[in-house]
């Protein structure tokens, strides 16, 4: 039995949801050509166990933390990511290693400080993170199933140095002095 991975372009809208009802037709209609189990296995589905589960991309929120500065979000629950990016867990460890390296440097008096560095030192690569698995998945959703069996490449994950080869920890180290600079110079000026 061969069965082939489809991803597929979904232009309808969405409600935020987890259980997104799924429709028998709407499945059938994706899965024509392939073996006749796959089709019979979504035909006896009871319908209210059907779901189209949507991957649906969010731009990172802009700030991460309470506003005392005393709990942060990080991950997933400060900028989420497509699996096209395989990125997820990655860089909440980024985030992890240069919250540690934010609060040692801030120390115990300032850790509301260190929270909003935290923000600024990760916010524009998580975003330009994000966007390869928009990339990745929009190329995905082109897929010519002919080509791919000729050259698998096609389909690799892609993994490029600036993401793999990131050092967060000794780029927090580097930029945590300037920008908190920055941060106080914004604050001081905001107030004059």
């Amino acid at each position: 039995m061969r069965i082939e991975l489809t991803s597929r372009q979904d232009t309808a809208d969405i409600k935020e949801s987890w259980n997104y009802p799924g429709n028998v037709d709407d499945a059938l209609k994706l899965v024509e050509g392939w073996d006749e189990r796959v089709a019979a296995i979504i035909r006896t589905t009871p319908p209210e166990k059907l779901v189209d589960w949507k991957l649906v991309y969010r731009v990172a929120i802009k700030s991460w933390s309470s506003p005392q500065g005393r709990i942060v979000l990080i991950g997933d629950a400060a900028h989420p990511f497509l699996p096209t990016s395989a990125q997820g867990a990655s860089q909440a460890v980024e985030d992890a290693v240069t919250l540690a390296i934010c609060l040692d440097l801030a120390g115990r008096e300032k850790i509301p400080e260190a929270v909003r560095a935290l923000e600024r030192i990760r916010f524009k690569r998580v975003s330009k993170v994000q966007n390869t698995g928009v990339t990745t998945r929009q190329k995905w959703h082109k897929l010519d199933w002919d080509n791919i069996n000729k050259d698998p490449s096609f389909v690799k994950m892609p993994h490029p140095q600036w993401i793999v080869g990131f050092d967060a920890e000794a780029h927090a180290y580097n930029v945590y002095a300037e920008t908190v600079e920055d941060m106080q110079k914004e604050r001081s000026g905001a107030g004059a």
